[in-house]
């Protein structure tokens, strides 16, 4: 048995396995490390977008690059497996623990299942501050303070216009992560 393992895959294992890990740690410590990433800002997916893909949580698809990672290294150099099986026991492993971080996301640790309110009734109509700028056909951000702290989501404009950042906009709908907002002046 090899103590380190320097096959390419091992190295593909090892380095999976070390970013996911640091990301399934920096998405679970807070929304600061999302903000400064743009992470949630990147990855919306509309409830009602029609499509068939699932909309999986970041940190769920992290446990599931950290899960393949390892039990790859441990099938690959412990158990000196073939490629082939390794590979296919690492995928099986990193699905099951990533589908039950997954559920440990929506269920246990998910803001809006543990509030009292859901994200809609508690943005609608609300004033926000626009953070980037909104293009006239495209996607910029907006926050607003809660009794949670400071709410951040991805933003388009209701009437069509650009909104430069720092106007004040009322927040009109919004789906999953997104809404669409108007300036204060139009309401």
């Amino acid at each position: 048995m090899e103590i380190l393992g320097f096959s390419a895959l091992n190295c593909v294992y090892a380095l999976v396995a070390l970013v996911s890990f640091l990301f399934a740690v920096m998405s679970l410590i807070g929304t600061e490390f999302g903000d400064v990433l743009d992470v949630a800002g990147d990855v919306d997916v509309d409830a009602d977008a029609g499509g068939g893909f699932a909309n999986v949580s970041p940190f769920a698809l992290a446990v599931f690059g950290a899960t393949f990672g390892l039990v790859g290294l441990i099938t690959s150099v412990w158990a000196e497996m073939s490629p082939i099986p390794s590979i296919l026991i690492s995928t099986a492993a990193g699905m099951l623990v990533g589908g039950l971080a997954h559920v440990l996301f929506l269920y246990v640790l998910s803001p809006s299942k543990s509030s009292h309110f859901s994200l809609q009734e508690d943005a609608i109509g609300r004033e926000a501050e626009v953070t980037i700028s909104i293009p006239a056909n495209g996607k910029g951000k907006i926050a607003y303070n809660n009794v949670s702290g400071r709410v951040t989501l991805g933003a388009r404009s209701a009437t069509g216009q650009k909104i430069s950042t720092g106007q004040t906009v009322i927040i009109m709908k919004v789906t999953g992560r997104s809404a669409m907002v108007q300036p204060v002046d139009l309401k």
